[in-house]
């Protein structure tokens, strides 16, 4: 019985491990979007005309040009997830 509650305990240890390094990742992860929020300016006119400008110069194609307005909208637009919400 003994072993079978130490086995139990070493398992316990090993999932709060796995969850706590599961949020030290995702909170690494979410780094740059936080600040990409912060820098970026809530009107998105000139991020918008600056990318198109780029496609239109041709210094940037205009599948890169949609794709980099698509996750300019989606990180303005998305709210930030909560820590203990990314772990379960």
């Amino acid at each position: 019985m003994v072993t079978a509650a130490k086995k139990q305990a070493s398992e316990e240890r090993v999932e709060q491990g796995r969850q706590d390094l599961a949020e030290q990742i995702a909170s690494a992860i979410l780094v740059p979007v936080d600040v990409a929020r912060r820098v970026l300016p809530e009107n998105g006119l000139p991020v918008y005309l600056g990318i198109g400008a780029l496609a239109l110069v041709d210094l940037i194609d205009w599948p890169v040009a949609v794709a980099a307005c698509l996750g300019y909208y989606v990180l303005k637009r998305s709210k930030p997830a909560e820590p203990s919400a990314i772990s379960h």
